[in-house]
């Protein structure tokens, strides 16, 4: 056989590996499609349809404000977990974007990049949520505190811990993507699409309350801060974690079934935290 063949041969079986990698990544992301972007907390969110009609009480606007307050102090710390236990460079990185910016460093909104970007105590998130407390009176003494949650919060932090803050990398990714791909779908794609994001629909809920019950009594109004930024910084994640999906897949020892299985573990504890929400504005309506 001159050399000549052999190479010929050796690129063709080069060019049908990578072919099929490219065509075992493409099912995967069809799975991840139907088995994850149809997941209810992602279709139909009970709580944020009936939030974004703009009927809540003060009592269920304080509700809401505990419960995010306890969840985003708590996702520091799995946050943290997260990146020490990522199992490519590409997840570490965006890991520590995450939780830096949640400890206070700005973020290009776009790319969802801190590089050069500067830290300020006041733009931590939880102290986000300590302005919107203030303006309703809620103690500061219990925003972010364990104690404040509900038994949903705390299994959904469970779950996340489990999931996202995983020794194991590949269930780590999993859940990484179902998480951040859920808070910024729609982003970015028609007016429709974006308005059924849940970060936009708690924002039309907390405008409709401001101009229903604060602004009319000359009340300062409830600051949005802290769900707008979200909505806004999103779909920087969401790109961060389809690039991370791409070395993740290439890793010799992904497991697709144990990384999808960990999406959809992460969905339902995400599930979990909404229906305790929905659960809790029913009682207090």
């Amino acid at each position: 056989m001159t050399s000549s063949l052999k190479t010929e041969i050796y690129n063709g079986k080069l060019k049908s590996g990578k072919e099929k990698k490219m065509k075992d990544f493409n099912l995967l992301k069809e799975r991840i499609k139907k088995e994850f972007f149809q997941h209810q907390v992602i279709v139909n969110n009970p709580y944020t349809k009936w939030f974004k009609k703009g009927e809540a009480n003060t009592e269920q606007i304080k509700d809401l404000i505990i419960q995010f307050s306890v969840f985003s102090n708590h996702f520091i710390v799995v946050q943290c977990k997260r990146m020490v236990y990522a199992s490519t460079i590409e997840g570490e990185e965006a890991a520590r974007a995450i939780l830096l910016n949640e400890c206070g460093v700005g973020m290009n909104v776009k790319t969802g990049s801190i590089e050069g970007q500067k830290f300020t105590t006041p733009n931590a998130h939880l102290n986000w949520l300590r302005k919107m407390a203030e303006t309703l009176d809620i103690s500061p003494k219990i925003i972010g505190r364990w104690g404040s949650g509900t038994k949903h919060t705390h299994k959904f932090l469970e779950g996340l811990d489990q999931t996202y803050g995983s020794l194991d990398g590949i269930v780590g990714a999993g859940a990484s993507f179902a998480i951040e791909t859920w808070a910024a779908f729609g982003i970015g794609e028609t007016k429709e699409e974006e308005s059924n994001n849940f970060w936009d629909e708690l924002v039309v809920g907390l405008e409709s309350y401001n101009q229903k019950h604060r602004l009319p009594k000359a009340l300062s109004s409830v600051p949005l801060g802290f769900f707008k930024y979200h909505f806004e910084t999103e779909a920087g994640h969401g790109v961060s974690v389809w690039k991370e999906l791409e070395e993740t897949f290439s890793e010799p020892d992904f497991d697709e079934e144990k990384y999808l299985k960990a999406g959809k573990t992460a969905l339902e504890a995400i599930y979990t935290f909404w229906l305790g929400l929905d659960e809790t504005r029913k009682r207090l309506g």
